[in-house]
């Protein structure tokens, strides 16, 4: 074969192909003969068709062996010979070795194959003489290569190092391969990780590095503790290259997670004993590897052989360690104040650079040092009086000691100080005698000494006599003899006694000393016999006390008195004969003179003393007594004695007085006793003594009594005593009679006393218990009489035939009842008689039925006679009564007179069944009833309404089947299967025991029974139908009950309407077929004649009764009803059912109701009736004058119509007139006479200058120009409403609602801008919006609205509701009316508006501009009446009314 010479090709392609494939030609020897070759033979590509299949044989063998690590001499082989070899006939061949070769490295079984056929086709191209070609050489070694798979060993560069990191930190594993040839991949514990560099399932972990240079780092990230663990860099083996690994450890370090002393809080104090033993327990826990510890006492290390170390493992997490560490010793008084700390030692925590530590402070408690006392020095003596101060001090001991002073063993002070070692105890005092060999201690102590530390001194004290006294008699007579002393007591040392009498020694004196107190020693001078001798003078005795060392002398004196008599002593201040009126003060004076000592003197009256003032003066005794003179001084004797010491018997003078007096009293009595009327009475008036005699006289009422008899006798105190006595005939009505006795002798004053007749006679009423009493029974009775009489102890008794009901003037009866009705008789009874009254209690009673007599079990055709009666008062009203039955077959018997009712039932029939009520009401309390059962026996009649003939239950549940049958007597049911088996218990075996029959039951107390058949563990052969049998003594019926899977509900049935109010309806249902599963329902409703529907779900979930709240008022709703499950809902009911709300909402405020029995006093009627009329004269006169004076003003008035119209407008509604005003809303109203006036066609009535006149009579304000921006133009926040979704087809009423929430809406924005154009704040009652359907309580159900959107609408302008030409020119209008009390109560002819309300709901009702509607059934107002009745005010809630807006 001739040698082939090859062109150049364009390279660009080989060349990336070549970058690409690069790397994975390192290991072999072709990596630098590619470019020259391709370069040597890309020439020959271009002229051969081959070269587009080279090319996608690169392509397709490019992409395949990418998990290989042939790629790049597969390529090489299939671009470099694929093209050279297509002159020859094994290009074929070499290709598919090429292929085969690229393959062969996939499966280690296919390469015995490219072994053969490298050999193969190196044979075939010797042969075809090839082989000293250089290209049959190149393609010969090319295939061998590819064969052979040959490769450099694979070895680590950088082996993975065990490693210990803390938690949360970061790690890498370093690992890096020279001569990679396979796939590098780390594994966890043997668990590979794969290939890709970002590990699926391990977010933290990632590789790093580059792959091409071998370097595969795995780095973790947040390092936890299940990251802990053997990780292995593993490369695979490729071709002749051995799969390498190499393992490191990855310890995960957790340092403890706290550190604790247990039973001490960290840095505490513990205080114990000294020579008590003490352990410390510190544990360090949750740590890995388990922390180690060490123990320091203050700053140094502290260890003990005692130290017990103890590792606990975690029981949350077993990976986890804890060390509890204790060690015990013994303190000393030197560990006072000693810091022990526990040491965590932890690796986690060296990384960190973090301590963890306990500390706790030891508080040792030891005795103290003995005591020392200062401030005194044995064998010193001390001066009493001086001061003096003793310290103890006591060194050491914890806590520091207490130290107290004791004197002779009794506590004197305990006021010590405690220093930082040592405590004190500074007494200070002034020596006293009693300090003399007194021992004082001073004891110390504290928790830890049992016995108190003591030290002691003991005090000499040199002291002076505490007193000096002189013993002998204090008054003398001339020519006594007397013994004196002088005693000196108590000093120390011993005093020295001298005794002086009037300055001189006396002779005699005799002295000698006693032991006395404290040490010291007690002195006496004794002076036995000393003669008075006749002197004038008194005796002076002076004893002097001497204390040598101290050179202190104390003196005591004492004068003896020496005796002489006084003179007689001499009366003055009252002359014999004088008289002394009674009360007039008068003094009395007695004088002695001369006497040693002076007299004494004292004033008797009689043998009583009596106070006196006395005095000396100029050696004279006086004493002076002040009296005031009473009855007893009348001829008393007052006497004065004077005395002294010299005295043996008292010196006497005396008087007498004479006293003028008064009676002091009278006694008044009666004769005789008790006094009864229709007697003689003797009243006698007996006066007190008196001087002179009293004049006695009796009054009556001012009145004195007729002269009667009169006797004086003498009296009391010398004076005399007048007893005056009449005679009276007295009667019942002198009883409580007031008789005055008066006595008066004419000196001054006179004395009175009174006595009340008692007169005795029988009871007489004054208040009796009146003829008839009605009461309704249970109410209380309460009957109170009166009687008078005397005796005054009244005695009631209060009897209903023979019968004593009660004692008592009250009769008082709870609760009444209609056995105590009838006469009563009350009596009152006195010690003089008695006296008697009836009155009759009428009782009112509701009705009681006493019997209902008559139902039984009937047979069909037969009659029976039902009898109620009835106990009442009044009579009641009876009626039978029982729900949807036609009493037009009944006959009806009334016995009115003993109030019995019969009822008669001829020919019954099943439809008979059932329960009567005997209803009895006579308006008193509650109606009275009483049920009674008629049962008419009749064959079984089975339920077949759908809920019964269904059943439903998924498989491997419970199905429940129900057969209901009415029928009398008993109901015996039984069951059959599909093929007419019978279910009963003895056969329930058959069954697999999953069928079971529940016991008959009656579910409706008369003739409905229900049978249950359940079928447990559901399978799809017991879907089917079941058949029920009823039978009882009169016949048997049966029907088939269907079991199937699970379904969504019937339709229910029966859908009606309950009951309704102003802004509610209740409707109820009978629930159908529930499908199997629980069901719910769903009410739909509607304004009737629109299809806006409502949605509401009912709530209870099995409630069959449901209430539609926030309703409009007065408004026709359509209902429906839908059943939903789990598995779909019903079609809503086909029957819908429609209500109407009342038109009347109910009252908002409750007027106040009368208290039981209270009355309206006639006179009361007739002054309010005749107000009210001239109230109502007052106002027509005033009507009267308004329209005289509107007709004047419409004669003189010279402006056209437009212009009072524009008037008439401007004053009714100058805040809210937009244009909007139809002519339909001008008129007034007088609130006074609740008159309505209209305009005729001509509006000129008005003016605003007639307005403001009127404005005082007709309660218009006088502002009344609207503010300019709001003039001819709506507020700029208030936009033109859009089209609706909401039509509700309430064309009239709609308007007139759309309109005033406009003008509403106007009014507030003239409001909020400050102008004072507001409407008339009312009371803060809100209206009830009853146009906004609300939602309710969201627990009880959730409202869903669906909208049926309207044809576009041209938006609303302010000009809408014009007039078919265009302007405000009305037609006549019917007059105006409004509710009387429309102003009172603050209400509004308006629809109030409120947000979420009409604004949301009917506010974007679409209108025609021109269109025209009939008059709505109340006639509309201009909105200045009351526009924002449902807008709570926001200003001017403080303004006058006059001020706030249009009509008051």
């Amino acid at each position: 074969m001739s040698r082939v010479h090859l062109s150049r090709p364009d390279l660009t392609p080989v060349y990336s192909r070549k970058k690409k494939y690069s790397d994975a030609l390192k290991s072999t020897k072709m990596h630098s003969k590619m470019p020259r070759f391709s370069q040597k033979y890309s020439d020959a590509f271009k002229s051969t068709q081959m070269l587009s299949k080279v090319l996608r044989c690169c392509q397709m063998y490019s992409g395949a062996p990418k998990s290989t690590q042939m790629p790049s001499k597969v390529l090489r082989c299939s671009q470099k010979y694929s093209n050279a070899v297509k002159y020859t006939q094994i290009l074929p061949k070499v290709l598919r070795c090429s292929q085969k070769c690229s393959d062969a490295p996939k499966s280690t079984h296919m390469l015995s194959k490219v072994l053969k056929l490298s050999q193969k086709y190196s044979n075939a191209l010797r042969n075809a003489q090839m082989s000293s070609d250089p290209f049959n050489t190149s393609v010969i070694l090319t295939c061998l290569l590819c064969s052979a798979g040959w490769s450099l060993p694979q070895t680590f560069r950088v082996t993975p190092q065990n490693v210990e990191v803390v938690a949360g930190s970061e790690v890498t594993l370093h690992c890096e391969v020279d001569n990679q040839q396979g796939s590098a991949q780390w594994t966890k514990d043997g668990f590979a990780l794969g290939f890709n560099r970002s590990i699926p399932g391990f977010p933290r972990y990632e590789v790093l590095g580059d792959k091409d240079a071998g370097v595969h780092n795995l780095h973790i990230t947040d390092v936890q503790l299940r990251d802990d663990g053997e990780y292995q860099c593993q490369v695979t083996p490729y071709n002749n290259a051995r799969a390498i690994r190499h393992a490191a450890n990855l310890t995960v370090l957790l340092p403890p997670t706290s550190i604790e002393m247990v039973g001490h809080a960290d840095g505490g104090q513990i205080t114990v004993k000294a020579g008590d033993s003490l352990t410390l327990e510190c544990l360090i826990r949750s740590a890995k590897p388990v922390s180690k510890v060490m123990w320091y006492r203050g700053h140094d290390p502290y260890r003990l052989d005692t130290q017990e170390d103890k590792k606990e493992t975690t029981e949350s997490d077993p990976h986890l360690a804890s060390l509890r560490t204790k060690i015990t010793f013994t303190p000393t008084h030197a560990d006072n104040g000693m810091e022990y700390s526990c040491h965590a030692i932890h690796p986690a925590l060296q990384h960190s650079g973090t301590q963890l530590i306990s500390r706790i402070t030891l508080d040792v408690q030891y005795p103290p040092g003995p005591p020392e006392i200062s401030g005194y020095t044995e064998g010193e003596t001390v001066r009493a009086g001086d001061r003096k101060t003793l310290t103890c001090r006591a060194r050491g001991g914890n806590p520091l000691p207490e130290v107290f002073w004791y004197k002779n063993g009794a506590q004197i002070d305990k006021k010590f100080i405690k220093h930082r070692s040592y405590a004190t105890n500074e007494y200070e005092f002034v020596v006293k005698p009693s300090d003399n060999m007194a021992k004082y201690e001073c004891h110390v102590m504290n928790v830890m000494t049992i016995q108190p530390k003591k030290a002691e001194v003991q005090l000499s004290v040199n002291f002076g006599p505490t007193q000096v006294s002189i013993q002998g008699p204090s008054e003398v007579k001339v020519g006594d003899v007397i013994g004196l002393s002088c005693l000196a007591e108590n000093s120390n040392p011993a005093a020295d006694v001298t005794l002086l009498i009037n300055g001189q020694s006396p002779p005699g004196v005799v002295s000698h000393t006693l032991r006395g107190e404290h040490g010291g020693r007690n002195t006496i001078a004794n002076l036995t016999s000393y003669e008075v001798r006749p002197i004038d003078a008194d005796l002076t005795v002076n004893c002097y006390a001497l204390n040598q060392p101290l050179g202190s002398t104390k003196i005591n004196t004492k004068v003896i008195s020496v005796l002489r008599p006084p003179e007689p002593p001499v009366i003055l201040g009252y002359e014999i004969g004088q008289k002394l009126r009674k009360g007039r003060r008068h003094r009395l004076t007695c004088m002695s003179k001369g006497g040693n000592p002076p007299a004494t003197l004292r004033w008797f009256k009689g043998e009583a003393e009596l106070a006196a003032d006395t005095r000396n003066e100029a050696g004279n005794a006086i004493a002076e007594v002040d009296l005031m003179p009473t009855e007893s001084d009348n001829g008393a004797e007052y006497r004065c004695e004077a005395s002294n010491s010299a005295t043996t018997e008292p010196l006497i003078n005396s008087t007498q007085l004479t006293v003028e007096f008064p009676p002091s009293a009278v006694k008044v009595w009666s004769e005789p006793t008790p006094l009864v009327a229709g007697s003689d009475a003797r009243l006698v008036c007996e006066s007190a003594s008196s001087n002179p005699r009293a004049n006695v006289t009796w009054w009556r009422a001012g009145f004195q009594e007729d002269p009667g008899d009169s006797q004086v006798m003498p009296g009391q105190f010398g004076g005399y005593t007048t007893m005056y006595s009449v005679n009276v005939k007295v009667t019942a009505e002198d009883d409580g009679a007031v008789y005055t006795c008066q006595a008066d002798n004419s000196l001054g004053s006179t004395t009175h006393d009174a006595i009340t007749l008692s007169v005795q006679y029988p009871p007489v009423w004054e208040k009796g218990p009146g003829d008839t009493l009605t009461v309704t029974e249970g109410e209380s009775v309460y009957v109170n009489v009166s009687a008078r009489g005397n005796p005054h102890d009244v005695s009631y008794l209060w009897r209903r035939g023979d019968e004593v009901v009660m004692a008592g003037h009250l009769l008082n009866i709870t609760s009444v009842s209609r056995k105590q009705a009838g006469t009563y008789t009350v009596e009152a009874t006195n010690g003089q008689g008695s006296t008697t009254a009836n009155f009759t209690i009428v009782v009112k009673y509701g009705a009681v039925i006493t019997s209902i007599t008559g139902g039984r079990n009937l047979s069909v055709g037969e009659s029976v006679t039902l009898v109620c009666r009835v106990d009442a008062s009044p009579d009641p009203d009876i009626t039978w009564k029982r729900k949807d039955y036609d009493f037009t077959r009944t006959e009806h018997n009334k016995h009115l007179s003993q109030n019995v009712v019969e009822m008669t039932i001829k020919n019954v029939s099943v439809e008979d069944t059932g329960i009567f009520t005997c209803h009895a009401h006579n308006n008193i309390g509650e109606a009275a009833a009483a049920n009674i059962t008629i049962v008419v026996n009749h064959k079984p009649i089975i339920d077949k309404s759908p809920k019964y003939q269904k059943a439903a239950a998924e498989a491997g549940k419970t199905a429940r089947l129900t057969c209901r049958a009415s029928g009398a007597p008993y109901v015996h049911f039984t069951w059959y299967t599909r093929d007419n088996t019978p279910i009963e218990p003895a056969i329930y075996s058959r069954f697999n025991n999953r069928y079971f029959v529940e016991e008959p039951k009656l579910v409706d107390g008369l003739v409905t029974y229900e049978s249950v058949l359940v079928v447990r563990n559901v399978t799809s052969k017991d879907y089917g139908f079941f058949e029920c049998h009823a039978q009882n003594l009169l016949g048997s019926t049966q029907s088939a009950i269907h079991l199937d899977g699970t379904s969504k509900p019937d339709t229910p049935l029966d859908l009606k309407v309950l009951n309704f109010t102003h802004d509610s309806i209740q409707v109820s249902w009978t629930p159908s077929f529930d499908g199997g599963l629980i069901q719910r329902y769903r009410v739909r409703f509607h304004v009737s004649d629109t299809l806006r529907y409502q949605y509401t779900d009912v709530y209870p979930e099995n409630a069959t009764t449901f209430i539609v709240t926030g309703l409009s008022l007065g408004t026709t709703y359509s209902f429906s009803i839908l059943a939903y499950n789990d598995k779909g809902e019903s079609p809503y009911s086909q029957d819908t059912v429609q209500a109407t709300t009342s038109s009347v909402a109910p009252a908002t405020d409750t007027p106040p109701t009368a208290a039981p029995g209270a009355r309206v006093s006639g006179l009361i009627v007739i002054i309010v009736t005749l107000v009210g009329a001239a109230l109502l004269v007052l106002n027509i006169a005033l009507v009267a004058c308004f329209i005289k004076r509107r007709a004047k003003k419409r004669l003189t008035a010279s402006s056209d119509k437009g212009s009072s119209k524009s008037t008439t407008i401007e004053m009714y509604a100058p805040s809210s007139y937009t244009g909007t005003v139809t002519g339909e809303t001008l008129s007034s109203i007088s609130e006074k006479s609740r008159e309505s006036y209209t305009h005729e066609d001509s509006a000129d009535e008005y003016d605003a200058d007639a307005a403001r006149v009127t404005a005082a009579s007709t309660y218009l304000i006088e502002q009344l120009d609207p503010p300019p921006q709001y003039a001819s133009r709506p507020p700029p926040h208030i936009l033109p409403p859009p089209p609706s979704h909401n039509d509700l087809n309430m064309d009239d009423a709609y308007d007139d609602v759309r309109r005033n929430q406009y003008n509403a809406a106007l009014d507030r924005a003239a409001s909020a801008g400050g102008g004072g154009y507001s409407t008339l704040g009312r009371r803060s009652t809100t209206t009830p919006d009853h146009y906004n359907i609300t939602s309710p309580d969201a627990h009880y159900h959730t409202r869903y609205n669906t909208y049926q959107p309207p044809a576009a609408h041209p938006p609303l302008t302010a000009h809408s509701h014009s007039q078919n030409n265009g302007s405000l020119r009305r037609n006549q209008p019917s007059k105006l009316h409004f509710p009387k009390d429309y102003i009172r109560n603050g209400g509004s002819m308006n629809i109030p508006v409120s947000s979420g309300g009409l604004a949301g709901q009917y506010g974007n009702k679409p209108q025609s501009p021109t269109r025209t509607h009939p008059p709505p059934p109340h006639t509309p107002m201009l909105s200045t009446f009351a526009p924002d009745a449902a807008q709570p005010p926001t200003t001017g809630a403080g303004v006058p009314l006059e001020h706030r807006g249009h009509l008051v």
